[in-house]
């Protein structure tokens, strides 16, 4: 699949104050999430368990910052082509926006050239403003609104990017 050392140098990591390691559930223990992320976990019944038995191997990764847990992301296969990203960031990641931002654009066109993704879809809660702002800077486009989406009945932005790959 695809390691952590390949999108370390892509990224321009440098593997020891900044770095990707496989993610691990246990990762989410030790961030402190933003308001708007620890509500929608907080939401799900049971969201450890469902994180645990999530078929994440190989296509999900923690960030690293000096040793703390900066972001925990990935993309989930739904069917040939088609993948679903998600992400979740610590409180503290606006100060690390910049080296996340491009690190995250440079993910997107690799793991998409790479697996030969044309679609790359995300949900992002109509209450999320920065999550919504960081997806359309990300050149997500909007197709809808899911109502009553999320575990907790609040409606989600259903967006998606799509890739022109060769086969």
């Amino acid at each position: 699949m695809i390691t952590c050392d390949e999108l370390n140098y892509l990224m321009g990591l440098d593997g020891v104050n900044y770095k990707l390691v496989p993610f691990h559930y246990t990762h989410l223990k030790m961030m402190e999430f933003r308001e708007s992320e620890h509500s929608l976990m907080n939401s799900f019944v049971d969201y450890e368990e469902k994180i645990k038995t999530c078929p994440m191997e190989g296509l999900s990764f923690s960030g690293v910052s000096f040793g703390d847990i900066a972001c925990c992301f990935g993309i989930l296969p739904l069917w040939e082509g088609v993948y679903e990203a998600w992400l979740l960031p610590c409180k503290d990641l606006t100060k690390n926006k910049f080296k996340f931002h491009r690190a995250s654009l440079k993910f997107f066109e690799y793991v998409a050239k790479r697996l030969n993704i044309h679609r790359l879809q995300i949900n992002v809660s109509s209450q999320n403003c920065l999550a919504y702002k960081w997806a359309k800077k990300c050149y997500f486009t909007e197709e809808g609104l899911l109502r009553k989406f999320g575990p907790d009945k609040t409606d989600f932005y259903i967006m998606s990017r799509l890739f022109n790959n060769k086969e």
